[in-house]
């Protein structure tokens, strides 16, 4: 992500083209360009379903003129077309560059990091407002406080828990790096945000040069990690949080580095659920990974070749195997390089996957930008060379597995809104989180005024984890909840869970009286895929004929004097009954096979009866929850 000054390198330096090569440099997929770029973003802009590409241009360390920054938008098949224009944003020198629905509109707005000379910079963070269509409004003067800075870096994350995303930029960038306090900026929730550094972060100067927001402990809230050039004894910087996004200093990650490490990215790399930290020049140039441990860290080298002159890595998934691999983006001339992980943190150098190209990589994205669901990615040139951006194509299989979930929360049952949350790692993890996968939740609460179904995406917090919040419904002792993570490719990961007491089945009312009263009906058994279930229904007409209707959802319509509680429309079910001498019946049955946990089904029986206002008498409706 950072760069550093290293010794020219040759413009590009080809090999031939190796057996195993997966990744292949498109020369045709951008417009050629020569503008130092530091960052890189992969997103849909658009909201079209493709992946575009944002460049943030620099110069050399904020000693040089202020670039323009760039927008490219993709035809679906990694065709990219300008579209800077879009941006309308004057130029300046940016670092980094994150895309986030920051007013919580459903689009993407940009979030930029300014470069400039350290202390003396007059630089200030931009944000973007997307309107909707790929089109952009600077409104940096009105949502954000009027703080300069020389920032290498920007991430966001909930780290307050409200359901929106909050900012920190590191500050001081120079290319050696200046001991200077981060910045936390929180959000109103309407995408403006005051200055919470003093009262939220401790009082701590740090050369921060990049800053990563994720859970390290599993708590469910969201710390802060900085790293950057480090002094001995402080090489990274670690801030946790106490739920209320009041931070204090751990020590932990204080010798993990060395004085050239530029970032440290997150993701579970030994399968045990918690997040290591993938470290750039872990132990002089060489590259390894730490092992979180949680009050302390292990670290591990990677295997040889090893120790160029590297600025970016990222978790890749790139083999389809279920666990992240490690993508390097280098200045040194061997290239861009992979390191392949069995599951459990041993890796293997697998650099013949990859197209060499000797150039001065100082970022790189990762994401399926022609739709044929592997994922190809992006590196950003500057410092040397002749700054040619680069996409490089995966010819590898297609990514069929789904998102992981690390750790999921059981909160107490809460009378007034019960707040879930969960941790999910996919096939990418790269500056603090994966983009690429959808969140969403279902929930049931059942009381004797109704079932209260709510269906809702998730919100993404940063980092991997996400939040879902359930208002309490009246009458309700209890709540079914089930998580549901989608990955790009449709792969998904689910998760049931219950707080409180939610019974199987929900007496709903809606009764329409006959000759005998209004008959009565009760579920019985366990609803589970396949399981067996039992319909009781007692004190309709004797002797006579009727139906129960079945559907999964409700529809509350006004029938024959009475009101119908399952919908009249969809895949609604009738299933057919005689009733005996005493105008009762019983019907055993099946639940669905193939219904997931939190799924409901709505019962009522209608049956033929003269004495009813329309020669029919309802029974009272009920509702059966599947809850895992």
């Amino acid at each position: 992500m950072t760069p550093r000054l290293s010794l020219p390198l040759a413009i590009v330096g080809l090999v031939p083209l190796a057996a195993a090569q997966q990744f292949t440099y498109d020369s045709s997929a951008l417009p050629p360009g020569t503008i130092w770029t530091d960052g890189v973003e992969l997103v849909d802009i658009e909201g079209d379903g493709d992946i575009d590409i944002l460049f943030a241009n620099g110069s050399t360390y904020g000693s040089g003129g202020a670039q323009p920054q760039q927008l490219f938008l993709n035809d679906g098949s990694a065709n990219f077309s300008a579209a800077h224009g879009q941006l309308n944003v004057a130029d300046f020198n940016a670092k980094m560059v994150i895309a986030e629905d920051f007013d919580n509109d459903g689009d993407l707005d940009l979030m930029y990091a300014p470069e400039g000379p350290f202390p003396s910079t007059t630089q200030v963070p931009r944000i973007l407002m997307n309107d909707g269509t790929g089109t952009f409004t600077d409104e940096s003067g009105t949502r954000l406080p009027a703080v300069t800075m020389a920032s290498f870096c920007v991430c966001a994350g909930d780290v307050d828990d409200d359901g929106d995303l909050d900012v920190v930029f590191t500050d001081g960038a120079t290319f050696g790096g200046v001991a200077t306090q981060a910045r936390l900026y929180i959000n109103n929730g309407s995408g403006f945000f005051f200055n919470a550094t003093e009262a939220l972060l401790p009082a701590d100067t740090y050369n921060a040069q990049d800053v990563t927001i994720f859970d390290w402990e599993g708590d469910f809230d969201l710390d802060i990690g900085l790293s950057g050039k480090g002094a001995v004894g402080k090489r990274s910087r670690l801030y946790l949080n106490d739920g209320s996004a009041n931070f204090s200093i751990s020590n932990v990650l204080d010798g993990l580095g060395s004085g050239g490490t530029y970032e440290i990215d997150w993701g579970d790399l030994d399968g045990d659920g918690d997040l290591d930290g993938m470290v750039q020049s872990m132990s002089g140039f060489q590259e390894g990974w730490a092992e979180n441990d949680i009050t302390s860290v292990t670290e591990t080298t990677f295997p040889l070749p090893n120790g160029q002159d590297d600025n970016e890595m990222a978790g890749l998934d790139y083999d389809s195997d279920g666990d992240l691999d490690v993508l390097i983006g280098s200045l040194g001339n061997q290239g861009e390089r992979l390191y392949q992980n069995d599951g459990t943190g041993t890796f293997v150098n697998a650099n013949s996957a990859i197209q060499t190209i000797t150039d001065s990589t100082l970022d790189i994205g990762a994401a399926d930008l022609d739709g044929d669901g592997d994922y190809d990615f992006v590196t950003g040139q500057g410092e040397s060379g002749n700054f040619t951006n680069k996409v490089y194509i995966n010819g590898g299989s297609a990514d069929t597995t789904a998102p992981t979930l690390l750790g999921v929360e059981t909160p107490a049952y809460d009378p007034t809104e019960t707040v879930f949350h969960a941790r999910v790692q996919d096939a990418i993890q790269d500056d603090g989180g994966d983009s690429f996968v959808s969140g969403t939740f279902r929930s049931f609460q059942g009381s004797t005024s109704g079932v209260v179904h709510q269906t809702e995406d998730a919100f993404h917090q940063g980092g991997g984890s996400w939040r879902a919040a359930v208002p309490t419904q009246a009458g309700a002792t209890g709540i079914a909840f089930c998580w549901n993570f989608t990955d790009a490719n449709g792969n998904s990961s689910t998760d049931n869970q219950i707080v409180g007491t939610v019974s199987d089945w929900t007496d709903l009312g809606n009764g329409l009286a006959g000759v005998s009263g209004i008959p009565t009906m009760t579920g019985s058994g366990t609803p589970t895929s396949g399981g067996p279930i039992t319909i009781d229904i007692t004190g309709a007409a004797p002797d006579a004929s009727g139906g129960i209707l079945v559907n999964a959802s409700a529809g509350y319509a006004s029938a024959f004097g009475g009101t119908v509680v399952p919908s009249l429309l969809g895949p609604a079910i009738i299933v057919g009954y005689t009733t005996n001498g005493s105008g009762d019946v019983t019907i055993n049955a099946n639940w669905p096979v193939g219904q997931s946990g939190c799924t409901v089904l709505y019962f009522q029986g209608a049956t033929f009866d003269l004495a009813a206002p329309f020669s029919f008498s309802f029974t009272n409706a009920i509702a059966g929850i599947q809850k895992n």
